[in-house]
């Protein structure tokens, strides 16, 4: 059964009823985590967006935890310029993981900026509800971190109504959250702060949302993005100066220049005083533009004191805006969940043997190579021949229907580290296949790299990986219980469970796998004291035990361990698979 039909057959029909509260009209669009459907509350008639998660994703702990995390951004905050959230659950008659929410009918900000710019008092109204919008989410430690015109909804037309959406892949200040990459990523770090690509520390805090508001702004006053792309030393480069503001309106550019300050030290002390700024008296309108402006709906200036309300008029058709965001606005998944943090890392092509990588692009033999037709397989090829260099890792989850949600594993940002890896894959993924994927990443410490660098140079074997299914619920709270789980689909191979903690010690606890040769629960032991840390589990399957692997109680080096295992591997010729989990463990 293809991943296509069994989208289809898990597509929820009108009519259909979710915990008795909300009730299904029609699916208007589909996104990589799952079905976007306008409904209605069943008491009130009121209507609805409904996010409904993919059932093949039901299982995957780390998509499952950025759906909850959306919905406790959204949970949390009450501004009229965000989105409102009504509930998240699960409904038992069908099985399904939902978030419920306001239904915006409306276009988005990068749609109306396609007609050209706005004019000064439609970007004054759109600072201050913006910011306004966005200091109630920092006054409880929420960053959005995506900001940008597609993120930005225009209900009816009204500038003043405008509401920021997406706060999927939003920062809390929790640590240890998973990172969403993609479904519009490769143009969206146009707005992303110097400190996102790890400049200045590579502290992510509201001082990156003011950067990227600031050219949000500038936009909505030229018609055109600044220019933040380029090369990856380009990208980084343009973020150590200030950017060129000299074509916005001269009475915004003190504002904006202080908000684009690459140190997040030196920008606005916060959104509420970004809201709250006014141009100063000396500022005079321009007497030319570098392009024609417009102040929508406006024939006059409005009186003295009174708040202007900009609007769009008739000229532009108003559509259900999920309709709008999923089939108008290129391939950016509005309603799901992404991230837009990647760690710098060195890109390499990945050479064929297992022991090195080249940095170096092979040499093209000029014959043409006719692609497999099955899109899961052309992925499968693809992320075989790629590497991001050292620390990368990435395999795909699901495929299917022009879409692809992608996992692996890397280092943190480092402002001393080179391109990043995970950016550049999205951009080499889109290029090759003509959409973009979604990229889960989670963080691994330098010290897991060695297990992180065997898996790359395991993928390629003969075989299946074990399924490896953990429940880190036990691991919340005090006192700590335990991490159970599962193993399968490894047949008759011999079958090892390993734990390769945050200092980079792999510790053997297949002795926890239970008597019916599957489950498992032990309790993992972190020595070292702080937040929480990421560990790594994986079960290895291969054809006999391997001596490498029996070790102290108290584990060994990872580097010492994977490359004994390696080296046993090609001296008995043996193939190996490994299934692998990622988790995070408090002290």
């Amino acid at each position: 059964m293809s991943d296509m039909y069994s989208a289809e057959r898990s597509r929820l029909a009108p009519g259909t009823r979710l915990n008795g509260i909300f009730e299904i009209d029609q699916r208007i669009a589909s996104g990589g985590m799952g079905e976007i459907y306008r409904g209605h509350a069943v008491e009130t008639g009121d209507p609805v967006a409904i996010k409904v998660m993919r059932t093949d994703l039901a299982d995957n702990a780390m998509a499952l935890a950025l759906f909850r995390k959306e919905a406790s951004a959204l949970h949390n905050i009450h501004h009229e310029a965000i989105v409102r959230y009504y509930i998240f659950s699960n409904d038992p008659g069908t099985g399904r993981h939902y978030l419920a929410m306001e239904f915006v009918d409306g276009q988005p900000l990068s749609e109306l900026l396609r007609q050209g710019p706005l004019g000064f008092e439609a970007v004054r109204v759109l600072q201050e509800r913006l910011a306004a919008g966005l200091n109630a989410a920092h006054q409880l430690g929420i960053v959005h971190r995506d900001l940008s015109p597609d993120n930005v909804l225009i209900p009816a037309g009204d500038l003043a109504k405008a509401k920021i959406i997406d706060f999927g892949i939003a920062k809390s200040t929790r640590a240890g959250d998973g990172t969403i990459i993609g479904s519009g990523f490769a143009g969206k770090y146009n707005y992303v702060s110097p400190e996102q690509l790890g400049l200045f520390g590579g502290d992510v805090t509201a001082k990156s949302d003011i950067y990227s508001l600031a050219l949000v702004l500038a936009e909505c006053l030229t018609g055109r993005p600044i220019d933040m792309g380029g090369t990856q030393f380009e990208v980084i480069e343009k973020r150590r100066t200030v950017p060129d503001v000299r074509a916005v309106d001269p009475r915004f550019r003190p504002l904006l220049e202080r908000m684009l300050q690459p140190n997040p030290a030196d920008r606005p002390q916060s959104m509420a005083a970004v809201a709250a700024w006014r141009p100063g008296p000396e500022a005079t309108p321009p007497t030319r533009r570098a392009a024609p402006v417009r102040d929508h709906g406006q024939a006059a200036r409005p009186s003295a004191g009174a708040k202007p309300k900009p609007m769009l008029g008739g000229r532009l058709t108003t559509v259900a805006v999920v309709l709008a965001l999923f089939l108008g606005v290129g391939t950016v998944a509005y309603y799901f969940v992404r991230d837009l943090v990647w760690p710098p890392i060195h890109v390499a092509t990945h050479s064929p043997d297992l022991g090195s990588t080249d940095s170096r692009k092979p040499e093209s033999t000029g014959e043409p190579v006719r692609p497999p037709a099955d899109l899961r397989t052309r992925v499968t090829e693809f992320l075989d021949g790629y590497s991001g260099g050292d620390c990368f890792y990435v395999e795909a989850v699901t495929v299917g229907n022009d879409d692809a949600y992608l996992e692996g594993l890397g280092t943190s940002p480092s402002p001393s580290e080179a391109p990043a890896a995970f950016e550049l894959l999205d951009r080499e993924f889109e290029r090759q296949f003509g959409f973009e994927a979604r990229i889960g990443v989670h963080w691994v410490t330098p010290e897991q790299c060695p297990a992180v660098n065997f898996l790359s140079r395991t993928r390629k074997q003969p075989g299946t990986p074990p399924r490896l299914d953990i429940d880190v619920s036990g691991l919340r709270g005090a006192p700590r219980t335990a991490l159970t789980g599962s193993v399968a689909e490894f047949g008759d191979r011999h079958i090892e469970l390993v734990v390769i903690t945050d200092d980079g010690y792999v510790v053997n606890v297949t002795q926890h796998i239970g008597p019916t040769g599957n489950t498992f629960s032990f309790n993992p032991v972190r020595n070292n004291p702080g937040p929480p840390r990421p560990q790594l589990l994986f079960a290895i399957a291969s054809s006999r035990p391997l001596q490498a692997l029996k070790l102290p109680p108290d584990g060994s080096r990872a580097d010492q361990v994977f490359a004994q295992v390696l080296t046993e591997m090609l001296r008995t010729g043996q193939t190996l698979n490994v299934g692998w989990k990622h988790f995070m463990l408090a002290k």
